[in-house]
């Protein structure tokens, strides 16, 4: 089969599109260059893709945007989806949300092509909820999303993970036996949790192996202030800081496996993760996260004792040191229910997602 994949949710979208390959099938990715149009800057998207050698073909998309200035290029949104799909000819269309899985669907629909989409949130993204109507089935991550779609097109697959995700090894980073935390911001880090960590950071180390994602946001400079001071630290607290600017795939998943708990933002990807590793964490949601998206993963973990949340609004030095704390007390507790998260999260969404689109390739 020669199918198509819009990025979105481009994580577990690549994914997919890497377990799709190794099954023998024709991928080609129709994404955006240069998602900050018309700034010149390669989105990391395209970078992964064509990292891991998939065909890109990118799509001048647009979206209504309070820069007006992005307005003109919806149409021609439309105009390369149909351009690129009648050259193509695939079999089938598999997009992961985001306002360039519209033109694209749209024009396969006109085209006759089977689509199909994937929902990565609790709660549901403008164009799946737009595009229901034109797909043949939509595929959720999480139960609390199907109320949002058409009961008889929805599947709860659970989200595609990345392979090494199956095959995960606990690796044993320091050469103590304290407990280990990753505190994470996000691909790029997070400057509010970064203030929040520093003047705790000896105090932690005291108590912790401490992996750190700073992130290399050039505004803040926080990579280069964390290592100045992770210079200054006695030698054995320099022994349990392992401070990273990001993680590649690898390393965040040695981090993971490594780490008894971890403190971190609460994506859709993120959350899927640890769930399925059954790692308890420690959750600071995005404040201004589509539809309260992180408030409510942060919640799935709270709710059933296998976290705890912290929001934007009150987070400092003095809750973090704390939360962290009580955490590390009662850490056989909250790895018990992280556990029994992990029974109830699916694993096996990119075997349920091809069985789905081959069937659906013989009777097209």
């Amino acid at each position: 089969m020669k199918i198509v994949i819009i990025g979105g949710h481009h994580v577990s979208a690549l994914a997919l599109a890497v377990y799709l390959r190794k099954k023998g099938h024709s991928i080609v990715w129709l994404g955006t260059r240069y998602p900050r149009w018309p700034e010149k800057v390669e989105g990391i998207e395209y970078k992964q893709v064509k990292k891991e050698g998939f065909d890109f073909i990118e799509i001048r998309a647009g979206k209504f945007h309070k820069n007006a200035f992005r307005w003109p290029r919806i149409p021609l949104g439309f105009y390369d989806s149909f351009i690129s799909l009648k050259k193509l000819k695939p079999d089938a269309i598999v997009s992961f949300g985001g306002y360039l899985a519209v033109p694209v669907v749209l024009a396969g629909w006109s085209m006759r092509v089977p689509s199909f989409t994937h929902e990565q949130t609790r709660t549901a993204g403008l164009a799946n909820k737009f595009l229901s109507r034109f797909v043949k089935k939509i595929f959720i991550a999480w139960p609390q999303s199907a109320s949002f779609f058409p009961k008889n097109k929805t599947l709860y697959t659970g989200l595609p993970l990345r392979q090494q995700f199956k095959q995960v090894e606990k690796k044993k980073l320091f050469s103590n036996n304290l407990p280990t935390i990753t505190i994470a911001g996000g691909k790029q880090g997070s400057h509010i949790i970064n203030l929040s960590v520093e003047p705790i950071l000896k105090t932690l180390l005291k108590e912790f192996n401490v992996i750190h994602q700073a992130g290399d946001m050039l505004d803040y400079k926080d990579y280069l202030s964390f290592t100045e001071l992770r210079n200054k630290l006695p030698a054995d607290l320099k022994k349990r800081y392992l401070l990273k600017k990001f993680f590649e795939d690898k390393e965040w998943l040695s981090c993971l496996s490594s780490s008894d708990f971890c403190v971190c933002r609460a994506g859709a990807h993120t959350v899927y993760e640890l769930a399925y590793l059954g790692k308890p964490a420690i959750f600071i949601p995005l404040p201004f996260s589509y539809a309260d998206e992180q408030q409510k993963n942060a919640e799935f973990f709270s709710k059933n004792n296998a976290g705890e949340l912290i929001t934007q609004k009150k987070l400092n030095s003095k809750e973090l040191l704390e939360k962290i704390l009580a955490v590390k007390k009662s850490l056989s507790l909250y790895k018990k229910n992280a556990e029994n998260l992990k029974k109830r999260i699916p694993g096996n969404a990119e075997d349920v997602i091809l069985s789905l689109l081959e069937s659906s390739s013989q009777s097209h």
